[in-house]
């Protein structure tokens, strides 16, 4: 009988006492009795007195679950007791987690589980609560923190995203290899300073791509010395499009309230269609305007916004070429103030001329649209959690089976050697691991915030 306990429960030295099947709370569960049957110390091994008997125990413990029930597991023991030094014996279990009160396996399969799912749905699968199973999540990822540790990139992403309760979260993706590097509470200057300064390997940082926020700016060059930051360009072109909608919002504010819809119904959509992706009826739209003196404005915006995308599509190999068609592209601005968004545009593009145009030094096609596919995948994360905290959101997002793969595949893990078949490489594809969440087809272009005109439409 004990070879047949170690194969079910990995347990040894005990003997099965009865197997039943009953209810708790309207849950049916497997309930296994065993009894202690190894052998028992005669002597203190503390002072090598004799040691008496002191009754018995039991332990009440936790397994993975059998044949679609959740299983406990009673296991009757003795102890004993020296009376001169007081010290108790009681014998030990392996491949049991007394800490946890359960066995190893179930330590193991709710960490996970816990990966894929949701801690409500491992813990009904479990008996045990919620909380319990976040609990465990959380210790597993402490345990082996110096497991789980990647080489820094050479090619960085950053970006931020808010998450309700959380605030801002500060995400960073090894743009080379497409992978989640870390993702990071908050985004100030001091906390990412700090943090960069503590990156193992900080000077083989060359690159890292963000979005304009400035602070960046000398979190990179205090932390990470050998490293060019570059503004990602869907981030700068993205500003084109907001351009033109501003114009079209004030050609439409001095018309009355049919023509404003008819326009925002027929101009919209279209004034963000690249040039490219228009179809006949929407070209046919675009050469009217031309020979309207009321629509011409939202036709030389078009005109504008497809020029400024121009700069980047038609000269993806020469920053000299491209430094030029900006130049002449600011010069065709007109100088009606119903284009003062161009030319704040253009102001910024001079305010980060040299963060902008290293894009085309940078020896890869550096783009962030991976990171913002990372925000996507953290938000849905977050939300098919209810409201996970940091530690268990950053994990959920960081171990999850897609990116531990790339990182192994790409020889990016280091620290101690990590069984390719230990829980947390090991579980079921989830939907967000799926290759259509990891393209970097990403929507560059949300809409203005605080903008009544919610019937638009974004395109590259």
């Amino acid at each position: 009988m004990d070879n047949a306990l170690v194969a079910l429960f990995g347990i040894k030295d005990c003997d099965l006492l009865k197997t039943e099947e009953a209810s708790e709370n309207g849950k049916t569960y497997r309930r296994i009795s065993l009894t202690y049957s190894g052998s028992v110390e005669e002597f203190c091994p503390n002072c090598g007195k004799k040691l008496y008997k002191h009754g018995t125990r039991q332990l009440n413990i936790v397994d993975a679950p059998m044949g679609g029930l959740p299983v406990n597991i009673d296991i009757t023991f003795p102890r004993k007791r020296c009376l001169d030094c007081k010290t108790m014996w009681k014998p030990t279990f392996e491949n049991i987690d007394e800490n946890h009160k359960m066995t190893n396996r179930a330590f193991l399969d709710i960490t996970q589980r816990s990966l894929r799912t949701t801690f409500e749905d491992v813990s009904n699968d479990y008996m045990l609560s919620p909380n319990t199973v976040k609990n465990v999540f959380v210790e597993f990822l402490e345990e082996n923190k110096e497991n789980l540790r990647f080489q820094t990139p050479a090619f960085l992403g950053i970006d931020e995203i808010k998450i309700k309760k959380l605030g801002e979260v500060t995400v960073i993706t090894d743009l080379e290899h497409r992978t989640l590097f870390d993702m990071l509470l908050g985004r100030n200057q001091r906390t990412l300073t700090e943090y960069f300064m503590n990156l193992p390997d900080r000077e083989n940082v060359l690159w890292v791509c963000s979005d304009m926020y400035r602070p960046f700016e000398k979190s990179i060059s205090t932390a990470m010395p050998n490293a060019h930051w570059t503004i990602d360009h869907f981030h700068v072109v993205m500003k084109a499009n907001e351009a033109v909608d501003s114009v079209r919002r004030k050609v439409q504010d001095s018309m009355n309230k049919k023509e404003r819809i008819q326009t925002k119904r027929g101009m919209a959509y279209t004034l963000k269609t690249r040039r490219k992706g228009l179809t006949l009826q929407e070209a046919e739209l675009i050469r009217n305007a031309r020979g309207s003196a009321k629509y011409q404005p939202m036709a030389i915006a078009y005109d504008l916004k497809e020029a400024f995308f121009d700069i980047y599509d038609d000269n993806p190999s020469s920053k000299d070429n491209a430094m030029r068609a900006f130049d002449e592209w600011v010069q065709s601005i007109p100088k009606d103030e119903i284009y003062d968004k161009f030319r704040e545009l253009a102001g910024t593009v001079y305010n980060f001329y040299t963060q902008i145009f290293q894009y085309w030094d940078c020896p890869i096609a550096i783009s962030n649209g991976y990171t913002e596919c990372m925000n996507r995948l953290i938000r849905e994360n977050n939300l098919r959690g209810r409201g996970y905290s940091f530690e268990v959101l950053r994990g959920r997002t960081l171990y999850r089976k897609s990116n531990l793969n790339a990182i192994i595949k790409n020889g990016l893990a280091i620290g101690p050697q990590i069984d390719e078949y230990a829980p947390v490489f090991h579980f079921d594809s989830t939907k967000e691991d799926d290759e259509a969440y990891e393209d970097d087809d990403y929507e560059p272009f949300p809409e203005p915030e605080n903008d009544g005109d919610t019937e638009t439409k974004t395109t590259r």
